[in-house]
């Protein structure tokens, strides 16, 4: 039986408070996977995921490339999986390498120079908003939610530079 993704989450901070507390609840995980080549490369940042994970839930931390892959591994088989990633890229990188998913959740991406902010906690740039085309090209939809008590809005309508303040 294979792993099944109950979120798929972009979150530049990846595992904290929102993740941990709010979506953990919401969608019942049994283990958090973190797709991240900084974070799997680096103990110290390894460490700091792990313990921000709820002590009852496994965390699997790999490179983004890799991810389908540890997917597919049997020692998550029949488990239900929260997919967190910290960029479009990222997504758009792990799909190519083989990762299906039919629906993203877009959480936080801070605001950093040369980005417009197109929601209270999401900024995206040229380079972003080409990515997340590309993703709903391949058929995979993508709606920001906060937290899980927000509404989902799908991000199409952001994706031009009118639907966006410059930040």
């Amino acid at each position: 039986m294979a792993a099944t993704l109950v979120l798929v989450r972009i979150d530049d901070r990846l595992i904290h408070g929102q993740v941990a507390i709010g979506w953990v609840k919401a969608v019942s995980p049994d283990a958090i996977v973190v797709a991240n080549d900084a974070v799997a490369a680096d103990s110290l940042q390894r460490n700091l995921m792990e313990l921000a994970t709820p002590p009852n839930l496994q965390v699997v931390i790999c490179r983004v490339d890799e991810v389908a892959g540890v997917l597919a591994q049997d020692s998550l088989s029949g488990r239900r999986l929260l997919l967190l990633f910290s960029t479009p890229q990222d997504v758009l990188k792990a799909v190519a390498s083989g990762l299906a998913v039919q629906k993203i959740n877009l959480g936080g991406m801070r605001f950093k120079p040369g980005k417009r902010q197109i929601m209270k906690a999401v900024s995206i740039d040229d380079q972003d908003a080409a990515t997340f085309k590309e993703l709903l090209a391949r058929r995979i939809r993508v709606t920001v939610q906060m937290v899980p008590t927000d509404e989902p809005v799908d991000i199409v309508k952001y994706l031009t530079t009118e639907g966006a303040k410059e930040g």
